[in-house]
């Protein structure tokens, strides 16, 4: 399969950008391109663009725990820092892009008088790795405040996942071990707290980071995990050994905690990983500690550097004495990815409806949408009439559709102005400007309509009179176990699918005045309009 892809830069993509700049650690070669997507369709455009030109991708949030490598990056490198858009779904459940900083998180709580979360307050970083490495400080542990997470993989597959697929332990996620991206976690916050009491966490745990010079130098915190089978932190470890204070070049373990490694000033980051070795290995030869490092790296090191320090990496095909950590993508080793995207059913969109212009308590919580492509491109080319996407919606909350049509037109009806009432909403673009584009609405009791326009609002030749005989073949109705939907069929699709991408975008509306989408925009304008094609969400269909 020809994969389609665009040559043009995307927007949101900047080139020649140093890297040193990013990080807390003041370290970094310069990278060829780097990216600050704003929205999810903007990261997924990214994606498949890099893809594309077959660059290796990283990423990264705050870079509050990245060492990057002293070598220029030869791909892209994707920081999330922009996607910072945080709202209220309901009283208890606040949902936060990835690029969200974790005090933000924290003073949001704090103004809306909820406890919980004041652990968040001042701990470096921002909320899409704090869950991707399950994050722990102070008794809490981001595990515990988290309700389910939407993650994006690199073939632009958006999962709506719950904690349990996720989170495996101490500082141990599937996520870690998977090539998707957290783009948003929906945290959930219960119990009431007085105000001057979660601001005395707060202040006492901004106390005692102050108190152990965390932000003396740059540096990213804790350079290894803690081994709780040991009896101790691996700060009281190294203290005992001797290291605080210790130095190599200009990389120098913190005299105040001895598991933090500061940059005191022109280190580089193979200075930072040899004085980590050196760590690691005098806590297992004296102690018998088996320390994993936490620090994330990422780039192209030197081979044994990175062994010596039990960092995972794969080897440079160009250049074998070399390895590349912390990669989200790896054009020498791609095959592995498109096995695990290939399974069918395959799920394209997951995730809630939200308010159109995320706004608190725009619109009722509760509506999931999934999206699924039910069959390959090579077998919906030999049986092009068979379904082959199924588009469904659950909604937990029977106020979202309680605006319904009148009772004079049948259940299952065919039915013009269905945007007057509770209905869920599905489009189907092309990636090719003025390639037109589907509509279909549809309500729990089956009323429906589809529409086919060659430009926004403007209905293509022999589909300006509303009529269900062009879509009979090709549509079918699915609905059971608290859902309903529609499937739809290659022939119908294939005309606006290029190579193998296709754009895809879930909205609904409550008939009261609330619309809501999925995935949401960024800075969605008013009056809430659907019909904007440009900003649908691009999948690889595989």
């Amino acid at each position: 399969m020809t994969h389609y892809c665009h040559s043009t830069l995307p927007p949101a993509v900047s080139e020649h950008l140093s890297l040193a700049g990013r990080g807390y650690y003041g370290i970094g070669g310069i990278a060829r391109y780097f990216a600050e997507p704003l929205s999810l369709a903007e990261l997924a455009d990214i994606l498949l663009w890099s893809v594309g030109q077959r660059l290796p991708i990283a990423l990264m949030g705050s870079g509050s725990n990245i060492l990057f490598s002293d070598d220029d990056f030869s791909g892209v490198v994707i920081s999330l820092g922009r996607m910072e858009c945080f709202f209220w779904l309901s009283d208890d459940e606040l949902l936060c892009e990835a690029g969200v900083e974790n005090s933000h998180i924290a003073e949001e709580l704090l103004r809306a008088g909820k406890g919980g979360g004041e652990w968040l307050y001042r701990l470096p970083g921002q909320i899409g790795a704090t869950v991707r490495m399950n994050a722990r400080c102070f008794g809490g542990e981001v595990s515990a405040i988290t309700a389910a997470v939407l993650t994006l993989s690199v073939e632009g597959c958006l999962r709506w996942r719950l904690p349990e697929e996720i989170f495996y332990g101490y500082k141990h996620t599937a996520l870690m071990e998977k090539p998707e991206i957290v783009v948003a976690a929906l945290l959930r916050f219960s119990h009431a707290r007085p105000e001057q009491e979660i601001k005395a966490l707060m202040e006492g745990h901004e106390g005692e980071r102050e108190a152990k010079h965390h932000f003396d130098f740059p540096s990213c915190g804790s350079t290894f995990k803690n081994n709780y089978a040991v009896g101790r932190s691996s700060g009281s470890i190294f203290e005992e050994l001797g290291f605080k204070g210790m130095a190599e070049g200009g990389a120098m373990v913190s005299p105040h905690h001895a598991n933090f490694i500061y940059n005191s000033g022109g280190a580089t980051a193979r200075e930072v990983l040899t004085l980590a070795a050196r760590m690691q290995h005098a806590a297992l030869a004296e102690v018998g500690a088996q320390l994993d490092l936490e620090v994330q790296c990422i780039g192209l090191f030197d081979g044994d550097l990175l062994a010596s320090c039990g960092v995972a990496f794969a080897s440079d095909t160009r250049d074998f004495s070399k390895g590349w950590a912390g990669l989200l993508w790896n054009p020498q080793g791609e095959g592995a990815l498109a096995t695990q995207e290939s399974l069918f059913p395959r799920v394209l969109m997951q995730g809630p409806l939200v308010g159109y212009s995320c706004l608190e308590r725009e619109f009722p919580s509760g509506a999931l949408v999934v999206v699924e492509q039910l069959r390959s491109l090579e077998d919906a080319a030999f049986n092009p009439q068979a379904p082959f996407l199924r588009w469904t919606t659950r909604s937990g909350d029977p106020a979202l559709f309680a605006v319904k049509p009148p009772s004079t037109i049948p259940a299952g009806s065919f039915t013009d102005g269905l945007w007057n009432y509770g209905v869920s909403e599905l489009f189907i673009a092309s990636v090719v400007p003025g390639g037109g584009y589907l509509e279909f609405e549809l309500t729990p009791a089956s009323h429906w309509v589809a529409l086919r326009f060659d430009a926004p609002r403007k209905r293509a030749k022999g589909f300006e009179a509303l009529s269900a005989e062009p879509w009979l073949q090709a549509v079918h109705k699915v609905e059971g176990e608290g859902r309903f939907g529609m499937e739809f069929s290659w022939e119908l699709l294939r005309p606006f699918v290029k190579g193998d991408i296709l754009a895809l975008q879930c909205s609904a509306s409550s008939g009261r005045g609330e619309f809501a989408l999925f995935p949401w925009w960024h800075q969605a304008p008013l009056p809430a309009d659907f019909h904007q094609p440009e900003r649908f969400f691009q999948i690889r269909l595989l």
